[in-house]
């Protein structure tokens, strides 16, 4: 590339929706496209092909030079397979060494498919996951019921299932609460205007028994003690936070501050009890006397 900008490389599925997957590729400037699809190799006329086919095309038409990856695998259900499949090709792109960004879509597809590669997409913090909603859809709504309908009553798509299949399942493990607690305790403080600074965030996190860093005051002295309590903080919060990516130090402001990713994580993880007092967040240490 000549720009000098980052590849951007997306992963899709093909089965029976283009837009989707042309759209977005577009939107991201996708300039390269892994596109995973079980279109009969021995059967070029299966209406597989023709739903493949057209996103090429129309991925070449909006930008001449994109590299299109055939990723045709024998089953595009079956969820193991496709978390091998896109866990693979995330770490094939970061072996290459280059400077990328990896868009996962889980827009189109199977459901086997967009369950595995959010897995997938997560085992890599660097992978940017995404989907994109129907503006409109092919059948109008006052024409629904010829297709969606069976004899007066709604059915959908799906006429009749086969047998439910379990799926494979991977252990995930949910991050540490108290980082997640402590880190609430840091987003809400600056969201109030509150000191965020380590003697304030560190009454804080004791007055919400989240410091388990013991310390005797007889052998100490105040200064000591304070120093070690410090040191602890840091190690204990501050670097874990930022080696998750979780926070990012505002050189300008003095103070560690929440990336989206942190964001997301307080919002989804460790909630605490409808009933609790966020006051307790707050607490303003004493000054000394």
């Amino acid at each position: 590339m000549t720009s000098g900008r980052k590849e951007r490389i997306m992963i899709a599925c093909v089965t029976f929706e283009t837009t989707k997957i042309t759209e977005p590729a577009k939107f991201y400037e996708a300039t390269k496209i892994h596109l995973i699809h079980s279109a009969n190799e021995e059967t070029q006329d299966s209406i597989y092909w023709d739903f493949y086919n057209e996103v090429c095309e129309v991925l070449r038409k909006n930008r001449v030079d994109i590299k299109i990856i055939d990723q045709n695998m024998k089953r595009v259900s079956d969820f193991s397979l496709m978390l091998k499949t896109v866990l693979s090709i995330i770490e094939d792109e970061r072996k290459e060494g280059t400077d990328c960004d990896v868009y996962v879509n889980i827009s189109a597809g199977t459901s086997e498919y967009a369950a595995a590669a959010a897995i997938a997409s997560m085992m890599d913090p660097g992978t940017i996951l995404f989907s994109v909603g129907t503006a409109s859809y092919m059948i109008p709504e006052d024409k629904a019921k010829i297709h969606f309908y069976k004899d007066g009553r709604p059915v959908g798509l799906t006429d009749t299932t086969k047998e439910p299949k379990k799926l494979a399942s991977y252990f995930i493990q949910k991050p540490e609460r108290d980082l997640v607690c402590g880190l609430r305790i840091l987003s809400l403080r600056i969201e109030n205007k509150k000191p965020v600074k380590g003697p304030h965030m560190i009454y804080a996190l004791k007055e919400n028994d989240l410091w388990y860093k013991e310390t005797n005051i007889d052998q100490r002295d105040q200064t000591s003690k304070e120093q070690g309590e410090a040191v602890y903080y840091y190690r204990y919060f501050v670097e874990k936070w930022l080696k998750e990516k979780w926070v990012v130090k505002n050189e300008q402001r003095k103070r560690y501050e929440l990336t989206t990713l942190g964001q997301n994580i307080i919002d989804t993880f460790h909630q605490p009890p409808t009933d609790f007092d966020y006051e307790k967040y707050l607490v303003q240490k004493p000054k000394r006397t």
